[in-house]
């Protein structure tokens, strides 16, 4: 690591040629927005340089019914492990067959084997009568072959548990079917053992007696309907295969023992039940020590750490609003009692602690009313499995037996790992392996869970004071190996300082351009090879979620782009679009949420609309969010009432000018307009209130009759999920709402969550002094009254259809500072002193000719579209086509196009009996598959010189790579610069996101537009570059906006050629060539 000179002075160096700036960005999932703003001398922006746009794919499939899709690498990984699973079946079948030749149970003659299936049609029969007579060699060989194609269903240890209680219920699903497929399995184990039978002998009776062998789906009757529903009767395991062989062997050799040797026996055994070791997962890397992997959370020291980290932050509000932490004591009798209990409700800690019943905590709401326990110790201490001997073993020792559970593959293994060191007995030792732990990885190694997890059960601390007193550095401080020349000592572009480390004396250093981000972020990516000889991506391993990798790919080439050409920024201001920042699970959520909260309000309006007299489209939206806060009030409309005077508030008053919506800590000083900081109250009340808090305006309150005490008790009585919303009414609301930070500026300015964080520590590697993420609440409020949604949009609406919308976001984000907010907030103030509705008001802008500058800008913008030129996409539709022997085509059944005129072929060598072949006896293909997609289309000279086009198809593509030699040599082959494919001269080689200018065409002379979709006849469809949702607007019949085609001669009419637009949105245009 680069080190730089030790200094005792800051030194100063002349900073005045180059150009201060701040940058804004505006993320999303699939764009960044971004804006150059010019620093004056005290740091303010007084200019917009330039504003640009980057749209790139998600990495996703395309999302259903609003949903979000899945990575793209999903559907591929399935299809590969189908086609893995059919070749490792192919290749066992094979292998089998060679045997069975080579110890002289088949014949040789391939002909000779397909007859045995005419002469043995029924192999049940042969395998049931193999343990009881004597067969012949090629009896046998047919038996085993067909035992080879049911092997069974082979359970894995580690998932033959039943769920845990917090299981999801996709969890739940999966393991309710393979509990039924079990309980199947365990029926039919038992029948053969009554029985005395092998699973041959009982299905070859079934088949005498008129039966199938085995019912793969039963007709039932549910709600009144009949229908399908899977059966799992009948169902075998490996294990009944593996009795099945060794009996049949057992009474073979006892006839001819010297066919049915030994060592036929091991090699046929080993072929038939072989399975392939799973693969290990390996989990991400330690948080506080990246070299290390994540502890699995059913560590009981994982569990731990959760219930110390939760109930440390644990706070408790009493009647008077007033919040404290718990003691020690209470701290210890909380965790005392989630140590021997799976989860506890708020209600059995109030009791514990003997709390009042009106007492509220921190963690509890509407969505949750429970902590959750150590699941680990309750399961681990059931009277089946250790009982109260678990109490009995040392922390480290609890460690070491689930570490052991969760790692152990071989149930035999275990089991002896399980009787020597803990001295129970086998059955017991079988029990416990079974017991099902909860799943995945926690964010700590186990190592640092032992430096950790003391230091939080030393007193009622968080987690950011129990990491550094476990003798870790912040986060922000853990470094990694980098190169000097990537390195310079980091000279601060608003004062010309050069910084120095307080702590060690060294100079600090900045990068010159943002590296890879899986090397500086290393704890939050996967694991890599670490060999330098692999692509970054695998050497340093990369966030599991694609969005976001993606993502901070394409903010490290808009962020070096603009280094190149303006050198590094003074200042970054982020904003992030929300579902960057949320799990899967969290998107889901919100997603549910949304819908809930459509249902509410078509319901509520529908209610408005009758007292209004009105119709519901006609209902504003201000009167919904009304009646919303008014519900909140109470479940009976009798019992709702002003929180501030407690006069009642009747529906017709509510949708007067009686009552107004009120914000409970003032806007002008918390920027916060969300629901969670509103409330409705009578016009009079609000006016009495002012801009103050309601602890602040009590003693107005007071001369008006309305008891501070009385507030506090009517909001005391809100729904569990509004204690929130009740706690800002408290003392000290203002101040709990401020949290840590020195003012609400400062707050308003922060975001803070786990993906914030990411960027905002990503950034810092070339502005370590100047980055902010920052909340998305406030800024489409200051794009609105700044009058920004008109310089695309109509009405004062947003206009989402055109990508320039990101740039004219991040013109609002790269604002947004300090000293703007400090005037929005003065604004705010003036409007409510004057009784103004509206929020803002008054409000200047961030200079005299900043919307003027926003428009110069925008109107400047030329869209960069990341161009998609892999070929690793979907080579085929899934459903596959027959092929008569004329050719001609069948279409599947379950397809929806009937007119196929061309599929991929498919043919079989070795089948040439069952398929026929051709005139130079190569096997007939017997199916075919619809291409998958077209990778792009070569536009070349004929012999004529004329432009000609010709489509190479994804298919097309891999068949390319693949005669190459070698992957490098093969892409090189797809991509030669100067021939198509078929030898002509290339004029130009068009894909997805591809961008073309041409001098004639029906829009404005220097309109690019990008390529949208590749026909597989040679028509191109294109857009313009700045038109967003292009699909679904053009196939809406009743939007103007349609597609532009062209073919290959049009394209020459048109003067068209292929230029490319840096991310930056710097055109390259080499002009047209004939």
């Amino acid at each position: 690591m680069w080190m730089g000179a030790r200094t005792d002075a800051r030194k100063r160096q002349d900073v005045s040629g180059i150009m201060k700036y701040r940058l804004g960005i505006d993320l999303g999932s699939t764009s960044l927005g971004w804006a150059v703003f010019r620093l004056n001398d005290e740091g303010l922006p007084v200019a917009l340089i330039k504003a640009g746009v980057r749209i790139f794919h998600d990495g996703r499939e395309a999302a259903k019914s609003g949903g979000v899709g899945a990575p793209l690498a999903v559907k591929r990984r399935i299809a590969r492990g189908l086609r893995r699973r059919r070749d490792r079946m192919l290749k066992r079948k094979k292998r089998l067959m060679n045997q069975l030749i080579a110890f002289g149970f088949f014949p040789e003659d391939k002909e000779a084997r397909k007859r045995l299936e005419t002469l043995y049609p029924n192999p049940y029969a042969l395998r049931a009568a193999g343990v009881e007579r004597a067969l012949k060699p090629e009896e046998f060989a047919r038996a085993l072959f067909h035992l080879n194609q049911r092997r069974g269903f082979k359970s894995n240890r580690k998932l033959d548990k039943e769920p845990d209680a917090g299981a999801g219920a996709d969890v739940v699903k999966k393991s309710s079917e393979e509990s039924a497929m079990k309980a199947g399995i365990s029926d039919l184990r038992k029948t053969l053992k009554e029985r005395h039978y092998t699973a041959g002998q009982l299905f070859n009776e079934r088949l005498g007696q008129g039966e199938r062998v085995r019912n793969r789906s039963v007709l039932v009757t549910k709600g009144g309907k009949e229908q399908l529903e899977s059966t799992y009767e009948m169902s075998i395991d490996r294990q009944m295969v593996a009795d099945e062989f060794d009996a049949i062997w057992k009474t073979q050799a006892g006839f001819n023992p010297t066919l049915f040797n030994d060592k036929a026996r091991d090699a046929l055994r080993d072929t038939l039940l072989f399975q392939r070791p799973l693969k290990p997962i390996r989990p991400g890397r330690c948080t506080l020590m990246p070299e290390e992997e994540r502890a699995p959370l059913a560590l009981p020291s994982s569990q731990r750490f959760r219930i110390y980290q939760e109930v440390n932050n644990l706070r408790i509000s009493d009647d008077q609003m007033n919040e404290r932490a718990l003691t020690l004591e209470e701290r210890d009798k909380v965790v005392a009692l989630l140590e021997g209990q799976g989860e506890s409700k708020f209600t059995n800690l109030r009791k514990l602690l003997k709390l009042s019943g009106t007492t509220h905590f921190n963690l509890e709401d509407g969505k949750r009313d429970r902590l959750k326990g150590n699941a680990v110790s309750i399961a681990l201490s059931k009277p089946n499995a250790f009982g109260d001997a678990w109490a009995s073993f040392d922390e480290h020792l609890q460690d070491e037996i689930v570490w052991k559970l969760v790692d152990e593959d071989s149930e035999k293994v275990l089991v002896d790992w399980l009787v020597a060191t803990t001295k129970v007995d086998a059955e017991r030792a079988r029990a416990i392996a079974r017991v099902r732990l909860p799943e995945g990885y926690g964010n700590l190694s186990r190592k640092a869970l032992e430096r950790v997890v003391p230091e939080l059960r030393k007193g009622v601390v968080t987690y950011s004071d129990a990491v550094q007193a476990a003798g870790f550095e912040h986060h922000s401080k853990l470094g990694f190996d980098y190169a000097e020349s990537d390195v310079e000592a980091y000279i601060d572009p608003l004062t010309g300082e050069q910084l120095v480390d307080p702590e060690t004396g060294e100079i600090k250093v900045v990068f010159k351009s943002l590296p890879y981000y899986g090397k500086p972020l290393r704890r939050h990516v996967a694991f890599g090879t670490d060999n330098p000889k692999d692509p970054e991506e695998v050497r340093y391993g990369k966030i599991a979620n694609p969005t976001v990798h993606i993502g901070l790919n394409q903010v490290r080439q808009v962020v070096n782009g603009l280094i190149r050409f303006y050198g590094r920024p003074a200042e970054v201001v982020v904003e992030l679009a929300r579902d960057l920042k949320q799990s899967k699970k969290e998107r889901e959520e919100e997603q549910r949420e949304q819908k809930r909260n459509q249902d509410r309000n078509e319901r509520i309006a529908k209610d408005i609309a009758a007292i209004l007299k009105i119709d519901p489209s006609e209902v504003k939206k201000r009167d919904i969010v009304k009646w919303k806060l008014w519900e909140e009030l109470g479940t009976d409309a009798a019992d709702r009432c002003c929180p501030y005077s407690g006069q009642q508030i009747s529906a017709s008053m509510l949708l007067s000018d009686q009552v107004e919506i009120e914000h409970i800590l003032p806007f002008s000083r918390t920027l916060d307009d969300s629901m969670h900081n509103k409330t409705v109250a009578l016009t009079k009340v609000n006016r009495v209130k002012a801009n103050r808090t309601p602890y602040e305006a009590r003693e107005d309150f007071e001369r008006q009759g309305w008891k501070y005490d009385d507030i506090l008790m009517r909001v005391n009585g809100f729904p569990r999920h509004l204690q929130r919303k009740a706690k800002r009414f408290a003392p000290d609301g203002y101040e709990q709402w401020k949290g840590k930070e020195q003012d609400f500026i400062a707050r308003a300015l922060n975001d803070t969550r786990y993906m914030s964080r990411i960027a905002k520590q990503y950034l810092e590697l070339v502005c370590p002094r100047g980055v902010r993420v920052i909340p998305g609440g406030v800024t489409a409020k200051i794009r609105h009254h700044l009058g920004l949604n008109d310089i695309l949009g109509e009405d004062g609406l947003k206009n989402r259809n055109d990508h320039r919308h990101h740039a004219v976001d991040a013109c609002v984000i790269g604002v947004v500072d300090y000293s703007f907010m400090q005037r929005l907030a003065t604004a705010s103030a003036r409007a409510h002193e004057q009784g103004m509705d509206r929020l803002i008001s008054g409000f200047e802008p961030p200079w005299p000719t900043y919307r003027d500058h926003v428009v110069r800008a925008i109107d400047n913008i030329l869209v960069s579209h990341k161009p998609d030129h892999g070929y690793q996409k979907a080579m085929l539709e899934d459903t596959a086509h027959g092929i008569r022997k004329d050719g001609t085509i069948n279409p599947s059944r379950s397809s929806n196009k009937a007119n196929i005129s061309f599929l991929n072929p498919i043919s079989e060598p070795g089948q040439e009996r069952r398929h026929g072949v051709d005139a130079d006896g190569k096997s007939l293909p017997y199916k075919g598959y619809v291409g998958g997609s077209n990778y792009c289309i070569e536009i070349f000279k004929d012999e004529k010189g004329r432009w000609a086009g010709e489509v190479i198809s994804t298919f097309d593509a891999y068949q390319i790579v693949r005669k190459g030699g070698g992957l490098k040599q093969g892409v090189s082959l797809l991509r030669n610069k100067a021939c198509a494919q078929n030898g002509r001269p290339l004029v130009m080689r068009l894909m997805i996101d591809d961008t073309v200018k041409m001098d004639v065409n029906e829009f404005e002379p220097r309109t690019v537009f990008r390529v949208v979709t590749i026909f597989s006849n040679g028509q191109v469809f294109m857009a313009p570059i700045n038109e967003a949702n292009v699909d679904a607007r053009n196939r809406d019949k009743t939007d103007p906006f349609k597609y532009i085609s062209k073919m290959a001669g049009s394209f020459k009419k048109s003067k068209a050629r292929q230029v490319t637009i840096s991310p930056i949105g710097r055109l390259s245009d080499p002009g047209f060539k004939e």
